[in-house]
């Protein structure tokens, strides 16, 4: 799609899992998981158009070639379908908005966790972009050892998450990852941070291959 016109193609080592191109984000799906591995999308301040309202058309992603979890997967469940790719994010247009509601883009979060920490993170990421040109994110579940599985589906439910970022100021990178229990906190999100080459190494993802250099801008742990 965009990524030709991008500072570098930021999208993982795409050689596992079935990749699916949404307009404006584009992930890994899991079926052993039922959710995504990753998913991957740019941010601008063109992210935040206030007139694009949030629209909960959550829906089963039809490019999933083994169809993506349900709905009816997480009735009853105790878990919200957390967004990895963020609606507060994709407020670009109505299709970006609408995108962001595939099941493919959801996974299965404690409600505490979901509307505490992950979603401050999203606003730290998002405040990011505003001293920003341009943000680069990679994120998804942790999949090995998983809470539980719900669902006819049997959707996985993650021990952790991860976020890795990549923002561009005046041409020059920066780069920080954060690993978060799956777990209601009230810790502020940096005390989560640390390098993406430690992400790298707790998810077996090989991000941002295209961006040589890596260790000249990623934080330390």
């Amino acid at each position: 799609p965009e990524v030709s016109s991008d500072p570098f193609n930021y999208l993982p080592d795409v050689s596992s899992g079935e990749i699916i191109y949404h307009s404006y984000y584009t992930l890994a799906y899991s079926e052993e998981s039922e959710q995504a591995s990753w998913v991957a999308y740019k941010i601008t301040t063109d992210n935040f158009n206030s007139s694009i309202k949030r629209k909960d058309a959550f829906r089963v992603d039809p490019q999933v070639s083994t169809v993506s979890a349900e709905l009816s997967d997480y009735r009853k469940s105790g878990y919200d379908r957390g967004h990895l790719a963020p609606a507060g994010s994709m407020k670009i247009n109505a299709i970006s908005m609408s995108e962001s509601f595939f099941m493919s883009n959801m996974s299965p979060q404690l409600p505490g966790f979901n509307r505490g920490v992950w979603k401050k993170l999203e606003g730290e990421v998002r405040s990011i972009t505003s001293n920003s040109d341009s943000v680069f994110v990679v994120t998804g579940p942790i999949l090995d050892d998983p809470i539980e599985f719900i669902g006819k589906n049997k959707v996985a439910v993650p021990k952790a998450y991860f976020k890795t970022l990549v923002s561009y100021r005046n041409g020059i990178p920066s780069g920080i990852a954060f690993v978060l229990p799956h777990e209601k906190s009230s810790a502020s999100v940096y005390s989560f941070s640390t390098s993406i080459d430690k992400v790298e190494e707790i998810t077996g993802i090989d991000f941002y291959v295209n961006l040589q250099n890596q260790s000249d801008f990623e934080s330390s742990d």
